[in-house]
């Protein structure tokens, strides 16, 4: 498992400095405090950030409040052609926005310019909704009246993102928001403000009104708590772990807030006796190790039938020894680092706990020394047999290049297995069998199902949630995501 090759000189950035954006403006905090935003492929800074105080954030809630009583009476197809405008934007800046996105939080070039290329797909899609937000007519049981429904922009909604994916996941949230004429108080990961600020520039080139979109920056504990209280912030849509968002549920039932919340997956892969173990294994480690791991839809778990384990861990082994660990920016690395020296603490702790409760390392399991980058957060794709279905390596989310494999006798105690976690996102079954295929689709407790494909290959368009631990029942990515984003309103007319 090489390491990739030394950094180039252009590959290396001058530190910037990221500030809130309120009410159309560019503001340094009122009390000044900063925070530190670094590359994790080499330790070194990419900005200096602002934390945005409680008066500030206060602010941009006024300004958000303020805005949506205009912004509310654009007609939706007008307000559709300031996301065209960020489309044709983001097609131009391409290459930049990947690129920081890489230097940030270390996904590799690849994934981050397909990242981008999702990104101007969601903003097309939701600029098509400005004409398909539909309601109903129903017929009246009296004579001379009429009555129809129509939905109706909600007012300020919070949007609270993570790192892992630092523009798409901020991306449908933001677009669905405005689209449906409500005004926004964005708080992105710390991990990844510069990528935040470039997105907010995107939106500002458009020429969106003051006030519409607002970013405040800092931690979850400040400035998301601060959201989630608030009486004049009617959503929060958060996406991260369980337990930040059951507290924010928490705090936003106080005022009777919307809150939609796409969380965590212990995502696992049903192998058949009668499958493609060939088709099943890249599936694996695509879905395993891809972000580094470090995806909500990732595949922590195979689950598998024992009389094709041994043949299937032999082809997953060959496959993840291949993939070269190092710099995003290497055109040469499949996989660069974790985000943060969190999520290698995280991840370490993991395989020694799989190792001491009995499991058995057929690949990775350590550190990688990048030459070039010794202060970088690489760790190898690891690959753990012999675990059983009490471990915490299979019921807990890792979030790093960590893959648990466990063994089934049939397919009903991998349909058991898979459903036993308290979370409930995604599944994928390998069989050539239709029978199985089928229940598979019906028993699996997921709110993603896939056959014959990896745990990571949603498309636009498609609602995307989970059961369980994983949401609160709320989607996103599609036309669904106006559930939180609107009211219905009922019109009773008699002529």
């Amino acid at each position: 498992m090489p390491g990739s090759v030394k950094e180039r000189e252009d590959d290396r950035v001058e530190p910037t400095t990221v500030i809130q954006y309120i009410d159309g403006q560019w503001r340094n905090p009122r009390q000044p405090e900063w925070f530190e935003s670094v590359n994790p492929a080499n330790g070194e800074t990419v900005a200096v950030c602002a934390v945005s105080p409680e008066g500030d954030v206060e602010e941009s809630i006024a300004a958000a409040k303020n805005a949506f009583r205009r912004w509310r009476r654009v007609p939706a197809p007008q307000r559709a052609t300031y996301l065209w405008k960020v489309a044709e934007i983001l097609e131009a800046r391409k290459p930049d926005l990947a690129r920081m996105m890489t230097l940030e939080m270390g996904k590799v070039l690849a994934e981050s310019l397909a990242e981008v290329d999702t990104v101007i797909a969601s903003c097309r899609y939701m600029a098509g909704e400005g004409r398909r937000m539909f309601g109903d007519t129903l017929p009246s049981g009296m004579d001379n009246r009429t009555i129809m429904t129509v939905r109706e922009p909600i007012g300020v909604v919070a949007c609270i993102t993570p790192w892992n994916f630092p523009l798409s996941l901020a991306a449908y949230k933001l677009f669905a928001a405005l689209v449906a004429g409500n005004t926004v108080v964005w708080k992105p990961s710390s991990e990844v403000a510069v990528c935040a600020k470039l997105f907010t520039e995107v939106f500002e080139e458009s020429g969106l009104p003051p006030g519409v979109l607002n970013l405040v920056l800092g931690s979850g504990a400040r400035v998301g708590n601060l959201l989630a209280r608030h009486p004049d912030v009617r959503a929060i849509a958060f996406t991260g772990s369980t337990e930040v968002g059951k507290g924010l549920a928490e705090m936003a039932g106080r005022t009777l807030k919307r809150v939609s919340l796409e969380l965590g997956g212990k995502n696992a892969v049903l192998v058949l006796a009668d499958a493609d173990l060939d088709k099943a294994a890249a599936g694996i480690v695509q879905s395993a190790f891809a972000t580094s791991g470090q995806r909500c839809t990732a595949a922590g778990r195979v689950i598998v039938e024992a009389s094709v384990q041994e043949e299937l861990e032999r082809r997953i082994v060959q496959l993840t020894e291949k993939l070269t660990v190092g710099y995003g920016l290497d055109p040469k690395v499949q996989m660069g680092p974790l985000a943060n020296a969190k999520q290698f603490s995280t991840v370490s702790r993991y395989v020694l706990t799989a190792k001491d409760e009995g499991g058995r390392v057929l690949f990775g399991g350590h550190p990688v020394s990048v030459e070039g980058f010794e202060e970088g957060f690489f760790y190898a794709p690891t690959v753990i047999t012999n675990v059983q279905r009490h471990h915490r390596i299979a019921r807990e989310e890792v979030f790093g290049p960590v893959l648990a494999i466990l063994t089934a006798r049939d397919f009903d105690e991998a349909v058991e297995i898979n459903n036993e976690t308290q979370y409930g996102l995604s599944t994928a079954v390998y069989t050539n069998n239709l029978h199985y295929a089928n229940r598979a689709a019906r028993e699996c407790e997921s709110g993603l199902v896939y056959i014959n494909s990896g745990t990571s290959n949603a498309e636009m368009g498609a609602a995307f949630g989970g059961f369980k631990d994983s949401g609160n029942g709320h989607r996103e990515v599609s036309y669904h995501a106006f559930d939180v984003m609107t009211e219905w309103k009922t019109i009773y007319t008699s002529y």
